[in-house]
């Protein structure tokens, strides 16, 4: 997602997106409908919108 920030996605997205796996750059889930498909939205918007800022 190219975010400079590593605890980024875990502080802002881990808890909310469900039976997953949150790293500084990644999102691990086996199954979709294990993980809030709202809030794996938003983390992926938020990703783009820090690419065109930078």
């Amino acid at each position: 997602m190219g975010l400079k920030d590593k605890t980024y996605l875990t502080r802002t997205y881990g808890e909310s997106l469900g039976k997953t796996s949150v790293t500084g750059y990644c999102i691990k889930f086996k199954k979709l409908k294990d993980i809030n498909l709202d809030v794996l939205e938003a983390a992926i918007r938020d990703g783009f919108e820090a690419q065109s800022l930078s």
